[in-house]
């Protein structure tokens, strides 16, 4: 079974949330997706920089969808 990751941005502070961004990339385990989707988390919210973050509130959110038809 192959994975996808979804990653989603949100602003705790605005009570908001971008739409979801689904990757193309399909990943051979739930581990393997896992394990992207926090360090792409960490870049993502490296980018964004302390201070947005700070102020509002980001947060990065991600699930590890299966895909069946793999």
């Amino acid at each position: 079974m192959k994975f996808t990751l979804i990653m989603t941005i949100c602003s705790q502070m605005y009570a908001t949330c971008l739409p979801p961004l689904e990757q193309d990339y399909l990943y051979d385990s739930h581990f393997d997706c896992a394990t992207v989707g926090y360090l792409r988390s960490f870049d993502a919210l490296n980018k964004l920089g302390a201070d947005r973050v700070n102020n509002e509130r980001i947060v990065v959110n991600f699930k590890c969808r299966p895909n069946l038809v793999s």
